[in-house]
């Protein structure tokens, strides 16, 4: 109503003319009421298709959220659509934030809510957790743009624009294996009636990238494509030049027409140029092909048991225990922890998610790292009965007093969530410290609260054993020789999650109070063993 009246106001002027006193002006009157009706009807026009606008932004989020509600965990397992959720919620929130500026009730509340919805920081990041999945999974960029992962869950097809973005990302930071990667499949859909993006920006990010490469050809066909279709552009042609002296290739007459590309043979041998892939590593080969196959000869060695490790606790009902391998002496539990704890863990944990830290080793001051991309809360013993019990159970398991113990810590995984190669102990060359008074963080307890569809193991690089998520169950192990000496065998990481939702629970035992729960030893050799 107030936008009306200043509307009127406006269009109207006050002249302090006496309309009455004077047909002529009164005549003039009509013409300006016909002017204020035509003005009217633009402005109306103008809102019902704000109004539309509005609508369609309502509509597709709705559809959206209804998809992702019918089975959220499936829904947000899927990679694709958690780059996609994140990218539409933000998109979108801009798009209504400027849709409703002129209704500040609505604006305020909108604004209100931004701080609890993605920005710009969480799509990128989203885009490089895709790239990280595809390197370690070793997915192809048609199949992942076609929301085709390894999983029984259909996910929803990326746009060319989808694509571009992801290879924008990649190539804010350098990364060209990527960008040439993703701006290929973004030309792809855009040659096949993708209108979401420009074709002229997707072939420049993408001849820049090649000529990072070192792919001068590449580059200089692609630079020519660019000026079919804008012939002006000074910039492209000061590129093409600069192709051309540089493959020598300059004739006179030459107007820098080329045979044409062949696209598949171009997307077939990149996949072969591996100077070009990044370089995979034992952690990448562990978490894709599930750890080493164990020899017979060390397979017959390991055994399973029911455990109760004389304590009270575990005597009724013992414990199922396997040994997954011998030095390091690594073991998992089975059904340590149950649905209810797990839900009431969970329950607790979600309020408090904070991004995960890690101490840096040179500096020791925590920070966050791409290296660990999860959230994580601690919850403390004197908080509940289900805290305080699953502490009791893990002394009983363990034979370890819980008394220098750290509290208990949740870790959620976001997008590609990881944990690369780390150990739990600090080592003579790091900066960081423990108080003298609970010492060196002697073993690991980690408790999987989740099942995960595909990748999300914990994987021991010196064994080469992947131990994979299994609800309800705990792996265990030694960080300290019983000399006191770090066990450097334990080098271990939490290999991306591809598909899935991954929630554990670690509980660190420090050395405090351990003085008649595990002897010494003077032998620096001598090996850990639960048993």
């Amino acid at each position: 109503m107030y936008e009306w009246v200043i509307f009127f106001l406006t269009v109207v002027p006050i002249i302090g003319v006496e309309f009455y006193s004077s047909l002529g002006h009164m005549e003039d009157l009509v013409k300006e009421e016909l002017n204020l009706i035509s003005s009217l009807k633009d402005f109306i026009s103008a809102e019902e298709t704000r109004i539309e606008r509005m609508k369609e932004v309502a509509s597709g989020l709705k559809s959206h959220a209804v998809e992702a509600n019918d089975n959220i965990e499936k829904f947000l397992g899927h990679p694709v659509n958690q780059y996609l959720f994140m990218r539409q919620l933000k998109s979108e929130y801009d798009t209504m934030e400027s849709l409703v500026s002129k209704n500040t009730t609505f604006l305020g509340q909108l604004r209100d809510i931004r701080p609890n919805l993605p920005g710009d920081e969480d799509v990128q990041g989203t885009a490089k957790a895709l790239m990280r999945l595809q390197d370690t999974y070793d997915l192809d960029t048609h199949d992942l743009a076609q929301g085709k992962v390894k999983s029984s869950y259909a996910g929803r097809k990326l746009t060319a624009d989808d694509c571009f973005q992801i290879g924008r990302t990649a190539y804010i930071g350098a990364d060209y294996y990527h960008c040439v990667l993703w701006m290929k499949e973004a030309d792809d859909k855009i040659q096949q009636g993708d209108t979401t993006h420009e074709r002229f920006d997707v072939l420049d990010h993408l001849a820049f990238s090649l000529s990072q490469q070192g792919n001068w050809k590449r580059a200089y066909e692609l630079t020519i494509e660019m000026l079919k279709i804008n012939p002006q552009h000074d910039r492209i042609k000061q590129n093409r030049d600069y192709y051309r002296n540089l493959l020598k290739s300059t004739k006179k007459g030459d107007e820098g027409e080329v045979e044409k590309v062949d696209y598949s043979k171009w997307s077939a041998k990149l996949k072969r140029e591996d100077k070009l892939k990044p370089k995979g590593d034992l952690y990448q080969k562990l978490c894709r092909e599930g750890g080493e196959p164990i020899s017979p000869q060390i397979e017959k060695n390991l055994k399973c048991y029911y455990w109760d490790n004389n304590d009270p606790l575990l005597r009724i009902q013992p414990i199922k225990i396997e040994e997954l391998w011998k030095a390091p002496h690594l073991v998992r539990f089975y059904d340590i922890i149950n649905e209810k704890e797990i839900d009431t863990i969970k329950a607790m944990a979600k309020p408090r998610l904070n991004r995960a830290t890690v101490q840096n080793p040179a500096t020791g001051i925590l920070e966050p790292a791409d290296y660990r991309v999860s959230k994580s809360a601690w919850l403390q013993d004197k908080e509940s009965n289900v805290i305080r019990r699953i502490s009791a159970r893990i002394a009983a398991a363990t034979g370890l007093s819980m008394k220098s113990a750290e509290d208990l810590q949740i870790a959620n995984y976001g997008v590609g969530g990881q944990y690369e190669t780390h150990y739990d102990f600090v080592r003579s060359s790091d900066k960081r410290t423990f108080d003298k008074n609970v010492g060196n963080r002697i073993a690991t307890m980690l408790f999987y609260l989740t099942n995960v569809e595909y990748g999300g193991a914990t994987i021991f690089l010196t064994a080469k054993v992947a131990v994979k998520p299994i609800k309800g169950s705990a792996v265990f192990w030694y960080n300290l020789y019983p000399s006191g000496e770090g066990d450097l065998r334990t080098n271990h990481a939490a290999c991306p999650v591809l598909n899935g939702v991954k929630w554990v629970a670690n509980k660190w035992i420090h050395e405090r109070d351990q003085e008649f729960k595990r002897s010494c030893a003077l032998d620096k050799n001598a090996e850990n063993s639960i048993f």
